[in-house]
């Protein structure tokens, strides 16, 4: 299911996309958080990593232009929502999905969603490039368990292949699959939350992973865990 992230600054507006979401596409998309303020929301999205942005462009403060500036290379869709379609050019031009022009419909945002969709299943195949015993590898994400740092090394668990270890730092890594549902629970562990089992809190919160793997969870980063599986 993709998640999404609404940013107006009129909560009216919040409000009416929140209904037809719910209304017409709950078993398609969760809403993982909305903002009326254009710098709260920033750090909410930077956290939450949706998989769409809906966002207004005229908002005081910050313009959805700017917003988008603000959180540099994001890989979410975007759907900009406005009541002005002078702004359609600086739309295409950020590499907007689409452009609603308010009062949306629901047959506009089912387009849009529809723009999505064909874009997640190629990213379901999305693969990385890694380096390892001087041979270059392409590898799916989907097939990822886990990342565990060693120093400036990264050793890769898979569900159905060997270990890997790649000299490159984890917060390469994090940076490059924190949109592909993957979370860090510890300075040192990197996890596909397609693969937890369950929290484990028995001397002390480790998450179980399938394939047997058990990863210690840090007390700092606990609660970005379990904030991104309340909106999975």
């Amino acid at each position: 299911m993709l998640s999404c992230y609404i940013l107006d600054d009129e909560q009216n507006a919040v409000d009416t996309l929140i209904a037809i979401l719910n209304f017409k596409f709950k078993n398609e998309i969760t809403i993982a958080g909305y903002n009326v303020d254009p710098y709260k929301a920033i750090k909410e999205i930077e956290l939450l990593k949706p998989n769409i942005l809906f966002i207004d462009v005229e908002m005081p403060k910050l313009n959805g232009l700017e917003v988008l500036k603000q959180l540099g290379n994001y890989t979410f869709k975007v759907i900009f929502t406005t009541a002005h379609e002078k702004y359609a050019l600086p739309a295409i031009k950020a590499s907007a999905i689409d452009y609603l022009v308010k009062p949306l419909s629901l047959s506009d945002i089912e387009i849009a969603l529809k723009k999505i969709k064909l874009n997640q299943n190629l990213k379901e195949d999305f693969k990385i490039n890694i380096s390892c015993n001087k041979e270059t590898l392409l590898v799916h994400v989907s097939e990822i368990i886990r990342i565990e740092a060693e120093s400036n090394y990264s050793h890769f668990y898979f569900i159905n292949q060997p270990k890997l270890i790649v000299s490159k730092t984890l917060k390469e890594f994090e940076e490059l699959l924190g949109s592909h549902n993957f979370c860090r629970i510890h300075q040192s562990h990197l996890i596909n939350l397609k693969y937890l089992i369950s929290i484990s809190t028995k001397n002390g919160d480790k998450a179980i992973l399938e394939n047997n793997h058990q990863v210690e969870i840090s007390r700092r980063r606990k609660s970005e865990l379990m904030f991104k599986l309340k909106n999975i």
